[in-house]
């Protein structure tokens, strides 16, 4: 037998072993079950069977749901956030970057905004890397594996620290990964981040206990890839109680000044090691976070926690909503306060009190790991309730918290990931007390033999289990009595099934606690690791559903539309969630509207247009009903907004010509599907036609079909088709009949093809269809230009995005600057400066301005002027970073109609750069790039110190 062949029996020998032992078979169980969360659950994603992307939820909004034709609707509808800013920003970012540009400048929603040199986006967080590499249906899926592996290693390494059995790691991470912060929040940057807080506490333990200057690394690098995910908040939440943690651990290890100190020192060196390391991108981001995020609206104060009825989500999920679906009866977005832990994992927090370790006489603890060891379930225990009362109960700890960074301006609900994470742990903790329990028997026999201390803190164990039970009982018998009558029925089912469920896991638990039973044990431990898993698995789904690989951004021909027409020189509005405004990104089309953070001074243009917009910081998009108004909007004139993009139903521009009074209905079906109108004259923008006057729907959505056709010749001027999923009341329908001649007599045609049912139309008392024109406004400029699965209007009073201007009115305050632009009779060659400058315009001289081509971060215009003025680039440009050149020499770059900027060029012909720089990206990179040199050499040198010491003793 040769050497190797020795070796590979004794493999087979150990394993044939460690298959005969109990815990092993747990062990297997356990890890079964976390294997079996991720392929029930993201593991369609995984194979490539769809997207783990929610983009199956395109089909609410215009122009995706026209589109697509589907009544399908999502399982989770609160994640739109995702799609419409979240990706679109990474995909740019990436696809840029493989066209060998570094995506510094966004130039597509609102202006322009940061894009690669601020961490918003979560695209330089590690977990990251398969939006990179692989393909975009096929990254969130992966992202979201990365984010439970990074999970599960970091719940490994620190529960084999506290010597927890390996059973136990699996467990842990299961729970955690299906918290309900970490389900809610996927596909945003804050899960990346958070999956990271069991590696980060991790290392903090670490550095408490061990007091190696290693440990610096291990803090600095975990604090560096929190940092990079691009959600700051949760590094905060994260090192607020982590600092608790290092307190506890180090003072109940060390019980010494110095033990504590040189702990602190590692622990806070390696904080601002991950500071550090992150430079890059933390010194950009606190520029633009002092110059361009705005703070207001998100302050926070008082002690009011998120309440009852969120904490018992944690064991019944649909308490105070059902799931991600829509329908909810509490105060906050779902997505705010979804506390799932799972009624398994509550029975194992009380089991991991209750139940005591088993004791092996024949191992025997050496120092080290006594000390890893010490006081971990009464300080893991003290912080989840610490952070129960933190976020749920509040009061005057919450409200103390509250004038702390980080606690000041988020919402308290964001911190429940350190409640998911500390009750992972607990309940880790506590299934390893299941697979390895000490039976009751032998307890008891200790007990006698144990001092009155030791048994009154054990009587005191038991009883607050048994009141920990019953306030888990009585805050469930509180939170039913809030919902809503119409859902009581479902959600009493709901909470019989949890608590069938919790029962199983009880009995279980108390099994393997009383009887001295190998196969009880095994038995007991893998249902208990089932009662964890599935219960997980079913309240998950709903959360993450798996999209079609083609909703992955579709194209639709209105998208089409814009791509073809929307030039360098001009942008494109949204109204409603028409297009989902930060999806532009993703198609790189210019749009006025967005979904990113943006100057004070862009918002101030903005309101001045629609007082109503920004129904959050960040969220820019116009109301419908002010679409009549938006089309004849001076300020969009001068941000280049030449095309608005509407709703098919949305309310149409123009001036109303109100029709015959419905008296009638026509009752259109497969063989009688169209009505037509009385005749008119002219041309129009659209048309309220009567629909049905209850809501009527079809097995598979209906199709509208509106034509105008020529009472001479019966041709069709134009014709628009809308696919509708169901019909009710009146209904607006845009039309391109904005250019059709004034003498020229027409009808409509309303066609309704796909119904299940008869659809009724209204009409006249001569069965014509009965219509409201709209009709263009003369002199205004605007048309319709698309219809069917969006209506696009045209509005050719809009100026260029890049332009020249032969005269120059100064106004100094931005209220008196937004009115001024805001009047039509501003000229059009005229630029509002905010202040006073050393040039002046020569009044009428002209000048041809010609784009060249440049990357996103840029606009090079090539100006041949007959007297000296002003190129304005109307981009949001009044932040840190951007700057000016006139043929290479670096000018002034003047605020200009207050967002924009303007460069004075004199007369001759010119080339103008105006670009973007992260501002400070070089001083952050220096302090990056000195900090990884300079670890590098004192890593190096440890080493090799290290090792020389180590052969000089085993040469003595």
């Amino acid at each position: 037998m040769t050497e190797r062949d020795a070796m590979d029996l004794d493999r087979r020998t150990r394993f044939a072993l460690w298959l005969r032992r109990p815990s092993s078979w747990i062990e297997v169980a356990a890890w079964a079950a976390l294997v079996a969360f991720v392929a029930f659950t993201i593991g369609p994603a995984l194979l490539g069977q769809g997207t783990f992307l929610n983009t199956g939820l395109l089909s609410r909004y215009t122009p995706w749901g026209e589109s697509l034709e589907t009544l399908q609707n999502s399982t989770n509808i609160l994640s739109s956030d995702t799609l419409d800013s979240v990706t679109p920003q990474t995909t740019l970012l990436v696809r840029l970057a493989h066209e060998g540009v570094f995506g510094a400048w966004n130039p597509y929603v609102a202006g322009g905004v940061e894009l690669g040199g601020v961490p918003n986006s979560g695209a330089w967080s590690p977990l990251s890397l398969p939006w990179w590499i692989l393909p975009f249906t096929y990254a969130a899926g992966a992202v979201k594996l990365l984010e439970i592996v990074a999970v599960t290693v970091g719940m490994s390494l620190l529960l084999r620290r506290w010597g927890v059995p390996r059973a136990a790691w699996p467990i842990a991470s299961l729970v955690f990964a299906s918290s309900g912060f970490m389900v809610a929040w996927s596909n945003w940057p804050q899960t990346r981040v958070a999956a990271f807080i069991p590696l980060l506490f991790w290392a903090i333990d670490r550095a408490a206990v061990e007091l190696k200057a290693r440990d610096l690394l291990s803090v600095g690098l975990v604090v560096m890839s929190m940092l990079l995910g691009g959600f700051p908040a949760v590094v905060g939440y994260a090192l607020f109680v982590g600092g608790f943690f290092f307190l506890a651990r180090t003072i109940v290890v060390h019980r010494a000044v110095r033990g504590v100190l040189v702990s602190a020192a590692i622990a806070i060196g390696g904080i601002v090691l991950g500071v550090l390391l992150s430079a890059w991108q933390l010194v950009p981001f606190a520029i633009s976070a002092s110059n361009v995020v705005d703070f207001n609206g998100r302050g926070q104060s008082g002690g009011s926690g998120l309440g009852s009825n969120p904490m018992v989500s944690s064991w019944i999920p649909d308490i105070s909503s059902l799931a991600s679906t829509g329908a909810a009866w509490s105060a906050r977005n779902p997505v705010e306060e979804y506390s799932y832990l799972g009624i398994g994992a509550i029975v194992l927090i009380a089991a991991a009190v209750l139940l005591r370790p088993r004791l092996d006489p024949a191992v025997t603890l050496d120092d080290t790991s006594r000390r890893r060891r010490r006081g971990v379930l009464p300080i893991a225990a003290a912080l989840l309730a610490f952070s129960v009362v933190l976020v749920f109960l509040g009061g005057p700890i919450l409200a103390a918290a509250r004038e702390l960074p980080v606690f000041d301006s988020n919402p308290i609900g964001r911190a429940r990931v350190v409640v998911g994470f500390f009750a992972a742990v607990v309940a880790g903790i506590g299934f390893g007390r299941v697979a390895d329990a000490e039976v009751l028997r032998d307890e008891l026999a200790r007990f006698r033999r144990a001092t009155p201390l030791r048994r009154a803190t054990r009587v005191a164990t038991v009883v607050l289990v048994v009141l920990f039970t019953a306030a888990v009982g009585l805050q469930t018998a509180l939170a039913l009595e809030t919902v809503p009558t119409d859902y009581v029925h479902r959600t009493k089912l709901e909470t019989l099934a949890v608590g069938l469920v919790g029962a199983g896991v009880a009995v279980c638990v108390l099994a393997a606690w009383l009887l001295r039973n190998r196969v009880v044990r095994v038995t007991a431990a893998v249902l208990v690791a089932a009662g964890v898993a599935a219960p997980a698995v079913v309240a998950t789904q709903p959360w993450w559903p798996i999209a079609s690989n083609s909703t992955f951004y579709p194209s639709s021909p209105a998208i089409r539309y814009l791509q073809e027409h929307v030039s360098d020189q001009d942008r494109y509005a949204t109204t409603g969630s028409a297009t989902l405004p930060g999806s532009a990104s993703y198609y790189r089309i210019r749009s006025t509207t967005g979904h990113a953070f943006q100057t004070a001074e862009w918002k101030q243009l903005m309101r001045k247009v629609d007082p109503k917009t920004y129904p959050t910081a960040s969220y820019l998009t116009f109301q419908p009903n002010e679409i009549p108004e938006l089309v004849d909007s001076a300020i969009l004139d001068r941000v280049a907004t030449k095309y608005i993009v509407a709703d098919p139903s949305a309310p149409v521009a123009g001036t109303s010509e109100a029709g015959a009074p419905q008296t009638k209905w026509s009752d259109l079906t497969a063989s009688n599907p169209s009505v037509d109108s009385a005749s008119h004259t002219g041309p129009v923008n659209g048309m309220t036609i009567t629909g049905p006057p209850a809501l009527t729907t079809s097995t598979d959505g209906m199709t509208l079909t509106v034509s105008l056709i020529d009472d001479a010749t019966g041709k069709t001027l134009t014709s628009t088709e809308s696919w509708v999923p169901a019909m009710g009341g009146p209904r607006n329908v845009a039309v391109e009949g904005s250019d059709i001649p004034r003498t020229t007599s027409w009808h409509a045609r309303i066609t309704i093809t796909g119904q299940s049912k008869l659809v009724p139309i209204g009409t006249d008392d001569d069965g014509k269809a009965v219509l409201t024109l709209f009709r263009p406004v003369a002199g205004q400029g605007v048309s319709v230009v698309h219809t069917g699965d969006a209506t696009i209007y045209e509005r050719d009073t809009a100026l260029d995005r890049v332009r020249w201007a032969s005269d120059q009115r100064v106004v100094s305050t931005k209220y008196g600057r937004v009115d001024t632009l805001a009047d039509h009779s501003l000229p059009a060659d005229t630029v509002v400066l905010s202040e006073q400058t050393d040039h002046r315009a020569d009044t009428g001289a002209d000048a041809e301005v010609a784009l060249q081509p440049g990357d996103t971060s840029e606009t090079i215009a090539k100006v041949d002027a007959s007297g000296a003025g002003w190129l304005v680039v109307m981009d949001s440009v009044q932040r840190p970073g951007w700057h000016a050149t006139v043929d290479g020499k670096p000018v002034d770059l003047v605020a200009a109609d207050n967002a924009g900027g303007a460069v004075w060029v004199p007369e001759g012909e010119h080339t103008v750069r105006v670009y973007y720089t992260v501002p400070r990206l070089a001083t952050g990179w220096l302090v990056t790039g000195s900090t990884v040199v300079l670890a590098v050499l004192v890593s190096t040198v440890v080493v090799v110190a290290g090792r020389r010491r180590r052969r000089a003793r085993t040469g003595a």
